[in-house]
This record gives structure tokens, sequence and C-alpha cells, in this order.
């Protein structure tokens, strides 16, 4: 492992366990077992890599996107794929997943950052709003939405990952099902 990938780890595990204010970049590069110096020749301040690592997971999980663009899918299947992949990637990565929800309201990301990100969001909305306008889905807002989808996702990570469950499919099944249930257009 470089010694970035040292100094990004660090920094993700201490802001989700300590918060940002009580993230000093010391303790990330002690954590790291890097120079102090060395965070600095990578992001010119905790600032920026708070919002390098945001942007890194945002894309990582973008992947996940991929599934929108199936056209042999129905949206239902769609959705259902991506939730699917979301919440095993999360539960596989929940100090990322804890990352992204403490820091997506957060006055620490960047407006260029969450300009950034936008736009390769557009994709996303593009497919809800088809889904809306062939009234698959509930006419709501694409951030509603979102905002719903993001709850839920949230909390269904969260409770896969405080619980010893052994597999985890039954429950993420029924988790998209009261998602799905809340959405579609009747």
């Amino acid at each position: 492992m470089s010694k970035k990938e040292k100094i990004i780890r660090s920094a993700i595990h201490l802001f989700c366990s300590l918060g940002f204010q009580n993230t000093s970049t010391t303790k990330i590069t002690k954590e790291a077992g890097v120079g102090t110096g060395t965070l600095f020749l990578y992001f010119k301040s905790k600032d920026e890599l708070v919002n390098s690592i945001y942007k890194e997971i945002k894309r990582e999980m973008m992947v996940f996107h991929q599934v929108f663009a199936d056209n042999s899918l129905s949206f239902q299947d769609q959705l259902n794929a991506f939730w699917v992949d979301v919440v095993n990637w999360g539960v596989k990565n929940p100090d990322k997943f804890k990352f992204l929800m403490q820091f997506k309201n957060s006055p620490y990301i960047s407006q260029i950052t969450v300009q950034e990100l936008q736009e390769e969001h557009r994709f996303v909305e593009m497919v809800m709003n088809r889904a809306i306008q062939e009234k698959i889905i509930i006419d709501q807002p694409f951030e509603f939405l979102i905002t719903v989808f993001t709850s839920q996702f949230s909390a269904i990570i969260q409770y896969l990952t405080t619980q010893d469950l052994g597999s985890h499919d039954e429950l993420i099944r029924a988790s998209f099902d009261v998602l799905w249930n809340g959405i579609k257009n009747n």
C-alpha cells in the first residue's frame, strides 16, 4: 500500500471515529505510519484531504450507476440491482459509507466538489425523471427521491453492520421492497 493510500485509509477511520474537528493531520499521519509532512505532499490541507476522499468514494460508488444503462432491464430491476450493489458495498466498506453519510451535507465539502459530483450524477437524474414521466414511480423532485434512497441505504447498512446475521440477502431484498413500495406509482 502506498503512503497516500495509508493516509487516506487512516483519515477515513479517524474522521469517522473522531469527527473532523478532533482529527488533526498529525493524528492521521501517526496512524498511517508516515511522517507528518508526507500528508502535505499529496494534499494542501485537511479540507483538501476531506474533499479528495469524498470525491474518491462517490466515484467508487458511481460504478453501480452503470446498471441504469442496461435497457434490457425494467426500471424496477435496474433499481433493485443498484440497491443490492450499494448495500453490499456499504456492508463491506462501513467506514467509507459512514464517511459519506457524515460529510454529505458538511460545510467541509466545497462547492466545487459538490458541482463536480452533481455533473456526474446527471445521468441518474435523467433515468429517474424518465421513470417519473413513464409513471413508473411517483412524481416527486429528484432531490427528494435521493434523500429517501440515502436514508434507507443508511438505515439498512447500519442495521446489517451492527448485527451478526450471517447472510444478508433476505433483508436486502426486504429493504428494497420497502423502498419500492414507497416510490412506485400505483
